[in-house]
């Protein structure tokens, strides 16, 4: 397909080439019908020789091509962000009152490009070795748990009622 439309450019080219070369005289009309006649059969040559077959799509090759979903990329980053700051947020309150969480995990969903919304904060603790216990229970003791309520309390006062707040531990 390349090859013909070069040669059918090439043509006009050499065409107009050829007209501008024509003298001003009464047989201007009719040298401009032959070369305009001359360039249709050029181009009944080049589709009817079967380099270019346009019944059957011509020789386009279909190229996968792959695109970037911008968009998307976007809102990933967009969505570690809330997460990353809401995260940092919360663990200066929370040393604040000498709470030290493991890990704060912040579930972000966006719905669309302008709605970002936080559904859950997970607080997670490690759990601490009981030294003064001698059985392998693998229970929480009482300030464990007080701590972790208290965590929960001040992180959903921070966020409001809106939004999950749940906390867990977890072994070291």
């Amino acid at each position: 397909m390349r090859e013909a439309l070069l040669n059918i450019c090439l043509t006009a080219i050499g065409l107009c080439l050829f007209k501008m070369l024509l003298p001003e005289n009464a047989m201007k009309k009719q040298a401009e019908f032959l070369i305009c006649c001359f360039f249709l059969t050029s181009l009944l040559f080049f589709f009817s020789a079967g380099r270019v077959n346009l019944a059957n799509g011509a020789d386009f090759d279909l190229v996968e091509i792959e695109y970037s979903d911008f968009e998307h990329e976007y809102l990933l980053v967009k969505r570690q962000a809330v997460a990353v700051e809401m995260r940092q947020r919360l663990n200066v309150i929370l040393n604040a009152e000498k709470i030290y969480p493991q890990e704060i995990f912040t579930i972000v969903n966006i719905s669309d490009k302008y709605s970002i919304s936080i559904n859950e904060i997970r607080l997670v603790f490690a759990k601490q070795e009981l030294t003064d216990s001698d059985d392998d229970s693998d229970d929480v003791g009482e300030e464990e748990l007080e701590m972790l309520k208290k965590a929960i309390h001040i992180v959903q006062k921070e966020v409001g009622a809106d939004i999950s707040v749940t906390g867990e531990f977890k072994n070291e």
